[in-house]
């Protein structure tokens, strides 16, 4: 079971699988790496990219620190960063969905010379229009909603039960991160977003605001998807993930 270790000293867990440019795969809040392999993604993409599965720190197999500070957006982009490393690998695709694509603004911010392209599906950079950080009640709702989601999924109510700081720790990072504007405005990887049309984090609405700083942003919609059923339409996501990497690697 590899591991790499960030200079935190917390260890991340990933696996390899396929051939190819690599792309790295990043799962959402209260999921782990398996969910790529459940879903489909493995299947449909491992035959044109060199997989990089990776369990986000407080998830999977990986480290699950007690510390809230651990959980930022620049300690996970290391994280990134550190699994390259122990591949040897100089840049790679990127492709991460909700909390994976909220990981993906941070790569424009803090290594973007890491990646080739960028990837991010349910995770819309203004919520519904807000640029700045929830306020304690709105946080509080928000956990409140993630619990109650959890109790008709058993791995992620086990995910819950078991590691329940690590869970409190990175939903609050999420909610408290004020950073879109400023990796639009700095980013200039190529850039594909998704989301479904029932999806509360991310919609279309969304997308004429990113447009006013990324006029090269890519978009398409799941119809009718919620969340969960977004990452689930392996059959919708998939083709236009292959569609776009390979116009990338052509450039």
């Amino acid at each position: 079971m590899p591991f790499a270790q960030n200079p935190d000293g917390t260890n991340i867990h990933y696996e390899l699988i396929g051939e190819g440019p690599p792309l790295v795969l990043q799962h959402g809040l209260l999921s782990d790496l398996n969910t790529w392999k459940s879903r489909g993604y493995v299947d449909a993409l491992q035959d044109s990219f060199q997989l990089i599965l990776i369990d986000s720190r407080g998830h999977g197999e990986s480290d699950k620190p007690d510390v809230p500070e651990a959980y930022e957006l620049r300690t996970r982009v290391t994280d990134l960063a550190t699994v390259l490393n122990a591949l040897e690998i100089d840049q790679a695709h990127y492709m991460g969905y909700s909390m994976g694509g909220w990981m993906g603004y941070g790569i424009t911010i803090y290594m973007p010379q890491r990646f080739k392209s960028l990837i991010i599906g349910g995770f819309g950079p203004f919520r519904g229009g807000r640029s700045g950080p929830l306020t304690e009640e709105e946080k509080r709702i928000r956990w409140e909603t993630t619990v109650n989601e959890v109790t008709t999924n058993a791995h992620r109510k086990r995910a819950l039960r078991e590691f329940p700081w690590a869970m409190k720790h990175s939903r609050d990072a999420l909610d408290t991160w004020k950073g879109a504007r400023q990796a639009l405005k700095i980013g200039d990887l190529p850039l594909l977003m998704f989301a479904g049309t029932e999806e509360p984090n991310s919609s279309p609405i969304d997308m004429p605001e990113v447009l006013k700083f990324r006029a090269d942003a890519e978009f398409f919609s799941v119809e009718g998807a919620n969340h969960i059923e977004t990452i689930e339409a392996v059959d919708v996501v998939a083709p236009r993930v292959l569609k776009f990497l390979a116009e990338v690697e052509d450039r």
